[in-house]
């Protein structure tokens, strides 16, 4: 049988206006004062106090003082607390669970990133290293996994696999491809004579629209040439040529230079 309280007699005990007053304003200032109203509330009620001596004593409502006891009767002390407060300040914090480690599992032509959870893991294709050094180093950097996991996945030393990461953190996802091999890939894909085909078709659209994109510049290479270069591969060597930078000048250009031989013309 659980022990029973011992009934206190508050009429033989000597109470200071003044400690309480001092003791109840600290409790408001790390507390609050609703939840102080409220813990003085329901321990008027376990003293004996009647309800509507109590919404008098502390200034609320005798309805108020009774939602207050029936609700700390049925919840416990969480009812003392704001219910919009996300955590509890008066109960003892629950230890969240330790996730599950993440795991890296080979499976044919793909690596498995699995997270531990069902139907959370990543397929990384291991034919294409940039995307499985760009996923897995940013996981490393993350804290998420160990470079001994991402170095024996990439097959690179541990101390290599650092150096990649501290790379990609500062560099960004393009440091991490082999630019020599790209740069003579696409140097090799488009000759001097495509290349030659791609600006004068850049500067026909621009002198005669105003404007022009990599994909309209695609589509009429192929119309007029038969020459088939992807989008991608024309908006990379306007960028390496520079001709973004004149796509706005080139038809003023060529306007007073038409405007000058007129002029010319004339007299």
């Amino acid at each position: 049988m659980a022990d029973k309280t011992q009934f206190i007699d508050c009429q033989s005990l000597t109470f200071s206006p003044q400690l309480s007053e001092s003791r109840i304003g600290q409790a408001q200032e790390s507390l609050g004062a609703g939840l102080i109203q409220r813990v003085l509330c329901f321990a008027l009620y376990l003293l004996g106090l009647d309800r509507s001596a109590i919404g008098r004593t502390l200034g609320m409502p005798p309805e108020t003082a009774k939602s207050i006891i029936k609700a700390v009767r049925r919840y416990g002390l969480r009812a003392l607390e704001d219910r919009r407060l996300k955590s509890s300040i008066l109960l003892p914090k629950q230890a969240s669970p330790e996730p599950p480690p993440i795991t890296l599992q080979k499976d044919g032509d793909h690596l498995m990133v699995d997270f531990g959870l069902p139907d959370r893991a990543i397929k990384l294709y291991r034919r294409d290293p940039v995307q499985m050094k760009t996923v897995l180093l940013s996981m490393l950097n993350s804290g998420l996994l160990s470079t001994r996991q991402v170095a024996e996945a990439i097959e690179f030393t541990p101390s290599y696999t650092a150096a990649l990461a501290r790379r990609l953190q500062e560099q960004g996802a393009l440091s991490l491809a082999d630019q020599r091999q790209s740069r003579q890939w696409e140097d090799f894909v488009v000759t001097p004579a495509l290349k030659a085909e791609l600006i004068q078709q850049f500067a026909v659209d621009v002198i005669t629209s105003g404007h022009t994109t990599s994909t309209t510049i695609s589509e009429k290479l192929k119309e007029r040439c038969g020459i088939a270069l992807p989008d991608r591969t024309v908006r990379h060597h306007v960028s390496r040529l520079g001709l973004g930078s004149i796509k706005h000048s080139l038809p003023k250009l060529v306007a007073a230079v038409k405007k000058t031989s007129n002029n010319c013309s004339e007299s």
